[in-house]
């Protein structure tokens, strides 16, 4: 297959874009690299453009068969400072892609993200939840959605969409975990936490995100959306403990209180029944998860170091 991945040099992008190459597929991928570097893999064409340009997602989509949509703004409290950058990229970018894979005939995976659903009662959350942002990335990715679905439905674009709640592993740079690694690492003896510390969200091991890619592509029906979590919650002092616990450490807790940012959703938990009945559910624990994330950090200090 002749895949185009947007996006490919985030954090999501090079773990599914190794994974495709190693799959045996023909892979180039489009980036701006505004948050990335080239990832320098041989048997990658890389070409560097913003999905803001449709003559340069045409030019990238050429002879494709299919794009995975991963390339965004994806950042909750940049989008509340910058609410036209997130428009752009992440509406109008998207609708370049969907015009693109109609004018080629080209299947697509849309990646979208929990944030779309807002604040809910209703945990775990299905798919045919009403979507009600609170952010303006959530509003830009639910907006995208609806692109999708309308161009499904009227011209017979063939699209599945993914539903992303929180990605982490190896190789994210952002994010709660990296968050008090890098504090942790500088002071073990306390540790500084947004908000109460009791947020409570879905959190879902990088490996198992891109099976989910992999098995939506495969399994999935076209105009269906997907979410991709666990299904389990954990708190941010769980998770604090967990890291401390690595780290052998025992440090003080101080809380900034209230919420974590603006735009922030206290809880978010999944409900993966439709993933599931695809064929998919998540390998990894948070326990090995966090611990090969750990791993992960231990090595990029020790290498950083070095140099």
């Amino acid at each position: 297959m002749n895949i185009l991945i947007t996006g490919h040099a985030g954090f999501i992008g090079t773990h599914l874009t190794k994974k495709l190459i190693n799959n045996g597929h023909n892979v180039r991928g489009l980036d701006n690299y505004s948050a990335s570097k080239k990832l320098n893999l041989k048997q990658l064409k890389e070409i560097k453009g913003d999905i803001k340009n449709q003559k340069t997602v045409e030019k990238a989509a050429e002879g494709c068969d299919i794009i995975f949509h991963l390339a965004a703004q994806s950042s909750v409290p940049k989008s509340t400072k910058n609410i036209d950058e997130d428009f752009q990229t992440n509406t109008k970018g998207t609708l370049n892609i969907l015009k693109t894979a109609i004018k080629k005939d080209i299947e697509i995976i849309n990646t979208s993200t929990s944030t779309v659903y807002g604040p809910t009662n209703k945990t775990p959350t299905p798919e045919n939840e009403p979507l009600k942002p609170i952010s303006p990335y959530g509003a830009s990715k639910a907006s995208a959605e609806m692109y999708c679905n309308a161009l499904h439905n009227t011209h017979n674009l063939n699209i599945k969409t993914l539903r992303l709640y929180n990605v982490y592993g190896p190789k994210n740079k952002k994010g709660v975990m990296w968050d008090f690694f890098n504090k942790l690492t500088k002071n073990p003896n306390k540790l500084k936490i947004l908000g109460t510390g009791k947020q409570e969200k879905d959190y879902i091991y990088i490996k198992d995100t891109i099976d989910a890619f992999i098995k939506t592509w495969k399994n999935g029906e076209p105009g269906e959306t997907y979410n991709v979590g666990t299904g389990k919650t954990l708190t941010v002092n769980q998770i604090a403990k967990k890291i401390t616990d690595l780290m052998n450490i025992n440090p003080k807790y101080t809380y900034t209180g209230g919420k974590s940012w603006k735009g922030d959703i206290e809880k978010t938990q999944a409900d993966t029944t439709k993933l599931r009945q695809i064929g998919w559910k998540p390998q990894t624990t948070a326990n090995q998860g966090i611990k090969k994330t750990y791993n992960w950090y231990q090595k990029t200090q020790n290498t950083s170091q070095t140099n």
